[in-house]
């Protein structure tokens, strides 16, 4: 998945630090990434940004490995020579995990900053707090922290199938399963039981958790569990898919587990059935 990466740390402590010329500086513009037009795994370097634009404002990301990570705040879109803007999700089909990680969970950040320049209470611009990732109002003393939503992912089985479904307005022939986000003063567990029954209208039992993975493309914490069915007829919620079915283990096509947890559980159900879904490893 996309926090699989290997050897390599990936490392999300806050530092109160400045950027030094070869520390790589993510530029944003909306869901478009600054990034070199004939590699997209290639970021400009803060001596690339500063020699364009001088005098901007830089954020410590996190770092991977030993390279350091920047966000340059306050722009609608900067312009660099070599450099064109790439969409970020786009960044799981090129390079390594280790950069789609770094491209989604600056996404995230820089959404994060750019949606409470001001404080939501009294209007007062915020100001970044030193010790910590944290946005502070000066004059109210509100406290922001990065906004992260759980969500849940579910592969519903019914013995040897399991339920496979398509997004309404998503890629074509593409599966996935059954997902949601968790409402107000709801547990994961009856967030699994109320998708399933508002997307597909089938009741499950025996939710168990099986992994988890960060999701910066879109802000959330995805958790993903699998359940049994407890009923088998479908009732699809137009609304939010297009097609719902039961597919059979070995009609489930083969594909790279890649970097969603979606795909992983799918391929783990294709792969080991129902009596091989738990523990994860």
């Amino acid at each position: 998945m996309i926090q699989d990466i290997g050897n390599s740390f990936f490392d999300n402590q806050f530092r109160n630090a400045a950027p030094a010329p070869s520390d790589t500086v993510f530029c944003f513009r909306d869901n478009l990434l600054l990034t070199n037009a004939e590699d997209p795994r290639h970021y400009p370097t803060l001596e690339d940004v500063e020699k364009a634009a001088p005098g901007g404002e830089y954020v410590y990301l996190f770092a991977v490995d030993d390279r350091r990570f920047f966000l340059r705040r306050g722009e609608s879109g900067l312009e660099l020579e070599g450099y064109d803007y790439l969409r970020v999700n786009m960044m799981s089909a090129v390079g390594e995990r280790r950069d789609a990680l770094a491209a989604a969970t600056g996404l995230h950040l820089y959404r994060w900053y750019r949606d409470n320049r001001v404080c939501g209470r009294c209007g007062t611009p915020t100001v970044h707090a030193p010790e910590e990732r944290m946005l502070r109002c000066p004059q109210c003393g509100n406290m922001i922290f990065p906004k992260i939503c759980p969500a849940v992912i579910v592969g519903v089985v019914n013995g040897d199938s399991i339920l496979l479904t398509s997004r309404a307005g998503g890629r074509a022939g593409h599966y996935a399963l059954v997902s949601g986000f968790t409402e107000i003063g709801e547990s994961m567990e009856r967030t699994v039981e109320r998708e399933v029954m508002e997307e597909c209208g089938i009741k499950v039992t025996n939710v168990r958790y099986y992994k988890s993975q960060p999701w910066g493309f879109s802000g959330d914490a995805l958790m993903g569990f699998y359940c049994d069915a407890v009923n088998t007829d479908i009732s699809v919620d137009e609304k939010e898919l297009s097609r719902a079915e039961w597919v059979r283990r070995e009609d489930i096509p083969v594909t790279n587990a890649g970097l969603s947890l979606t795909e992983e559980m799918i391929q783990r159900f294709r792969q080991r059935g129902p009596e091989g879904l738990l523990p994860a490893d």
